[in-house]
């Protein structure tokens, strides 16, 4: 029974042993999904329109830069809040094969935390493992599922994942008509897909102060009958309730912009905003 038992045991081992090359690739494929900036804006966005605002995850961005290639090694840092934010916590992720399994492993520098990567229904989890308590990071300690667009943070006992969307970056070009102040035109305004915003300052008297932002995610809508995904390009006076002009286009889209007032459409202003992804 004994000896029945420690073969048993030896070849669920294993099954989990990854052939040299195949330990390679998956390195690769790991690190290069994960370098990237994430951010939760569209979730909180989606959640707070379907008036489930309450359980939505606290505003999240999330940056991977690899810094090195050999060893793989990439810098983490999270910023609670929009990209705009100092940065609240860092941290050093090595990738790694496990020496007897050859496993794809991630270990956080300094702490005894650790991730094992598998790949499962078409996604990359990392399973945490290790002594992760106290470590800095908020994604430490906690099971990571990635896609090519999102990276999900699930951890045990909480309804609602944290889902960081990858953010793209577009190039944005806004112009607005002032009635007793020079028009101006701002170009090469760098926003990301992920609800990025840039902040603009009017030459009128007063001035006003004009926010530009960009969402890639899900529609929110009760009905049921609109739940879609949506590239969406906003500009808002700060502080004022109305949007002073949006436009929409499909999530995949290179490019989205709006025109809108002026004296063809019956306003006393125009404002024209549009912006193209960078590759």
């Amino acid at each position: 029974m004994l000896l029945l038992m420690a073969r048993a045991v030896s070849a669920q081992a294993d099954e989990n042993v990854l052939g040299v090359a195949e330990s390679r690739l998956q390195l690769s494929q790991i690190a290069g999904l994960l370098a990237g900036q994430y951010d939760n804006e569209p979730q909180r966005h989606y959640l707070t329109g379907m008036k489930r605002g309450a359980t939505a995850p606290s505003r999240l961005n999330l940056r991977l830069i690899k810094q090195s290639d050999s060893p793989l090694v990439f810098a983490l840092e999270e910023r609670d809040g929009n990209e705009h934010q100092s940065i609240a916590r860092r941290g050093v992720l090595t990738l790694s094969a496990d020496s007897v399994t050859r496993e794809i492993l991630t270990s956080l520098e300094g702490t005894a935390c650790r991730w094992r990567w598998a790949h499962v229904n078409g996604l990359w989890r990392a399973t945490p493992e290790g002594d992760c308590a106290g470590s800095l990071p908020r994604v430490a300690g906690k099971t990571w599922w990635l896609g090519t667009e999102e990276l999900w943070i699930e951890r045990s006992g909480e309804s609602v994942m944290i889902e960081l969307g990858r953010a793209h970056d577009y190039d944005c070009f806004v112009a607005v008509d002032v009635p007793n102040g020079k028009s101006f035109a701002r170009t090469g305004l760098k926003v990301h897909d992920r609800g990025g915003t840039v902040r603009l300052t009017t030459e009128e008297t007063p001035p006003r102060t004009l926010e530009l932002m960009l969402r890639r995610g899900m529609w929110p809508s009760n009905s049921g009958n609109n739940l879609v995904e949506l590239l969406t390009l906003y500009l808002q006076e700060v502080g004022a309730p109305e949007v002073i002009g949006t436009g929409w286009a499909t999530p995949d889209s290179p490019r989205v912009g709006f025109g809108a007032g002026g004296q063809s459409s019956g306003g006393d202003r125009a404002v024209n905003a549009r912006c193209k992804r960078l590759e």
